[in-house]
């Protein structure tokens, strides 16, 4: 293949280099760290070693990839939107990291015909048997439902097909993600790895006729996704089959009979949810409709007295449980204030950085980024050499430090997050203890959105 002209464009894409040698395993060991809870399923179903286009939902912008990247059992070479290699150290950097520019319609017309180029880089990756990623939506998006998914994968699939036929040889894999929130930390994330689909399956519909075989894939591996991910697409009653995912998730999984409480059994119940809804709102919209405005009522007074659903749900804490809770946090505190001390500008400052950023699906990409890539490094790295001159302790010492930071931070969010529980949880039952009104109308109006959205799904 003649050198390509276009930037970032980089025949040898798929093989390591220096950088990422020196980046990937550091960014592997923190990036999960940005959850509080992570479950991989299916991870037996992505091959090894063979030709696999990977399909994700496409919700939370460079996270996603980073996702992929560090759930897969091999590298991944990533198509990414053209204008961020336009500086010629950044497409270096991002080559490094096994990225591609693709042209959109948005970067103009002219530009399109690089996609050549790229789509011809893409093929040699498949063909030396790595892994590519190209985000079938084209887009992200922050609703969660299946959004259009565009041609530019199934093109370059066949293309890398092209040579083996009707012989199996390139695999396309739908990937779904689950994410707690795409903007705050320490949310939790599911990854569902599905089955392949053998490109070869359509091999001769696409040369009778390429776009209905490309229009056969699409469909294809848009069934395929749906049972992956959370698909709402009403749009009347898509914030109320939202806020009813996290309010009644318990009774479903109780309906139907499933006892755990992992991600992957939470969105099972969340999935069911959603199809009873969509089924009843097609039959009769009018009793979601009254479930709808009780819904919107009490996720209201939520936001207002600032407390969460199981504020509501479990009647706060009472007196035992908080003196347990408060005493706990006094007896932690000194770790708490050692983890603020010493984390506090490495995590609050990205956060601080990015709220302008209008696009909230890029926070959390850049909040991780700044954190891992760059802050927390430098600062830690800072407070281990002052740490070291002051103290004038041998070097193990120094070492030691340096690697108790970042539990010392984690810990100081954990003790963050149980003290605004604690209050929050104490205050609301004092408010039942004393008999206020706008209390007990919360814990009424939840019971009766639980047994009102029993009846409508049971």
């Amino acid at each position: 293949m003649a050198r390509s002209k276009v930037s970032g464009a980089s025949q040898v894409v798929h093989k390591r280099n220096f950088f990422y040698y020196m980046i990937y395993p550091y960014v592997r060991a923190f990036f999960f760290r940005f959850y509080s809870k992570v479950e991989v399923t299916g991870l037996e179903n992505i091959p090894r070693n063979e030709p696999v286009i990977m399909a994700p939902n496409h919700q939370n912008a460079t996270m996603d990839a980073l996702i992929l990247l560090f759930s897969a059992p091999q590298d991944i070479v990533f198509l990414a939107r053209a204008d961020i290699f336009n500086n010629r150290v950044m497409a270096f950097f991002l080559n490094s990291m096994k990225m591609l520019p693709v042209f959109r319609q948005r970067d103009g017309a002219s530009e399109l015909g690089k996609n050549v180029d790229i789509f011809d880089i893409s093929v040699d990756v498949l063909h030396h048997r790595h892994y590519l990623c190209v985000m079938p939506e084209g887009n992200h998006g922050h609703q969660r439902r299946l959004r259009t998914i565009v041609k530019g994968i199934f093109r370059i699939a066949f293309k890398a097909q092209e040579e083996y036929g009707n012989i199996p040889f390139v695999k396309i894999l739908p990937v779904g993600f689950d994410l707690g929130h795409y903007v705050k930390q320490n949310q939790t994330l599911l990854i569902q790895y599905g089955k392949p689909i053998e490109m070869s399956e359509y091999w001769e519909q696409y040369q009778e006729n390429n776009a209905r075989g490309i229009n056969a894939m699409k469909a294809r591996l848009r069934e395929e996704m749906l049972p992956l991910m959370i698909n709402i697409e009403n749009e009347e009653f898509y914030e109320t089959i939202m806020e009813l995912k996290a309010i009644f998730n318990p009774a479903m999984r109780e309906i139907m009979g499933i006892t755990g409480a992992k991600l992957i059994d939470k969105f099972v119940a969340d999935k069911e949810l959603i199809v009873r809804i969509d089924a009843l709102i097609e039959k009769d919209p009018e009793p979601i409709r009254e479930l709808a405005v009780k819904v919107d009522k009490y996720v209201s007074g939520m936001k207002e007295k600032r407390i969460r659903d199981w504020v509501v749900r479990d009647r706060g804490y009472g007196m035992i449980r908080s003196i347990w809770r408060y005493l706990s946090l006094i007896v932690t505190f000194p770790f708490f204030l050692a983890g603020f001390i010493t984390s506090a500008v490495p995590y609050l400052l990205p956060g601080h950085l990015v709220r302008n950023v209008k696009d909230l699906q890029f926070h959390s990409s850049l909040k991780a980024g700044l954190g891992i890539l760059l802050l927390f490094p430098l600062i830690y790295l800072l407070e281990t050499l002052a740490f070291g001159l002051i103290s004038g302790l041998p070097w193990w010492a120094w070492i030691a430090f340096l690697v108790a930071l970042l539990p010392l931070g984690k810990a100081a969010l954990t003790w963050y997050l149980r003290w605004k529980k604690t209050v929050r949880g104490s205050w609301f039952r004092r408010q039942l203890r004393r008999r206020k009104p706008e209390a007990w109308q919360m814990v009424e109006l939840r019971k009766e959105i639980i047994e009102q959205t029993t009846q409508l799904v049971s």
